[in-house]
């Protein structure tokens, strides 16, 4: 079991002094002990709450058996919660709120994954122009030993990189895309549509949601991120990347998406991997800045998950 002080595995916290921490790896993620988010919090430990995040990344919190309001108050510590899209099948009373489930409101099973795209490495809203700042997960029901969440230190992915890598890395930028970025792994690229066992519609619907797809992507703007981003808040440098980055800019598609591609597909060492086993009532929140995250696998059927979810835009 780790040891309550941060300083003896080598983070160094200012929240530590006021906040009972427990540290969760070596290098990053922190329990924070003895808070109740039923209620509101005083100023001064909002404020500790606000650091330690900045210091830990990840902040767990058990035992949090809370109702959206709850949640979203517990969200607004950080910032401004994003009007979120709802799940048919389980939706939300409050906007700010989404919930991630595998079965509908009365317990029947859908027998499909509520995002099966969360199961690559990504950062939430790196699409944006403004990339949020934080995403809350509070674990309404969760399997007994399946469906953790694994997260990836970007600030130490960075550091594991060679001299060479992050000289060339320093001149690249990524566009980020949530449509296009998985357009080729669901097989809706034109050059797709003829190869294997293709899983779309038909052209016709294939080339309307092209369209719709582009003349939003010119409407709003490409988003592009420098691959090495300087931390909003703390000025540290990460590797940018994630399953929204799609492609390297300033070369050809083909190119930019294969360069892409092997950079997101790099081994992340074991030393910026921390794996969260869910428990019910489980707070969770990270920051979308330096870290990536993805949901592991989990018995859609025999099992269920249901996740209520907030992003924090800043």
């Amino acid at each position: 079991m780790h040891s309550k002080s941060a300083l003896q595995v080598g983070i160094s916290s200012s929240a530590a002094a006021v906040l009972s921490v427990r540290p969760l790896t070596a290098t990053f993620g922190a329990e924070i002990l003895g808070l109740d988010f039923t209620n509101s919090v005083a100023e001064e430990t909002r404020q500790h709450i606000q650091r330690a995040l900045t210091e830990y990344q990840v902040l767990l919190f058990r035992q949090q058996f809370l109702n959206e309001e709850q949640q979203v108050r517990f969200a607004e510590i950080f910032g401004v919660c994003r009007t979120m899209w709802q799940n048919p099948h389980y939706p939300a009373k409050n906007h700010a709120i989404h919930y991630l489930s595998n079965v509908d409101q009365n317990g029947a099973p859908l027998g499909r994954h509520p995002d099966p795209d969360s199961a690559f490495w990504h950062s939430d809203g790196s699409w944006s122009h403004k990339p949020p700042l934080a995403t809350v997960l509070n674990a309404v029901q969760v399997p007994e030993s399946e469906g953790d969440t694994q997260f990836a230190n970007l600030y130490q992915v960075y550091a594991d990189l060679d001299q060479a890598n992050r000289n060339r890395f320093a001149k690249m930028m990524a566009e980020h895309h949530v449509d296009i970025s998985r357009a080729s792994r669901n097989r809706r690229w034109p050059r797709q549509w003829w190869s294997g066992q293709p899983q779309f519609d038909g052209p016709l619907h294939q080339l309307a949601w092209w369209r719709k797809v582009l003349l939003r992507r010119w409407r709003d703007g490409k988003v592009n991120h420098p691959l090495v981003r300087l931390h909003p808040i703390t000025g540290r440098p990460t590797l940018f990347i994630g399953d929204h980055a799609w492609r390297i800019t300033d070369s050809l598609w083909s190119k930019g998406m294969r360069l892409m591609k092997e950079i997101n597909e790099m081994e992340i060492k074991s030393n910026a991997i921390y794996s969260h086993h869910w428990q019910t009532g489980d707070l969770l929140v990270w920051d979308n800045g330096s870290l990536l995250h993805r949901v592991m696998p989990y018995d859609l059927i025999g099992q269920v998950r249901i996740m209520r979810r907030c992003v924090v835009l800043s």
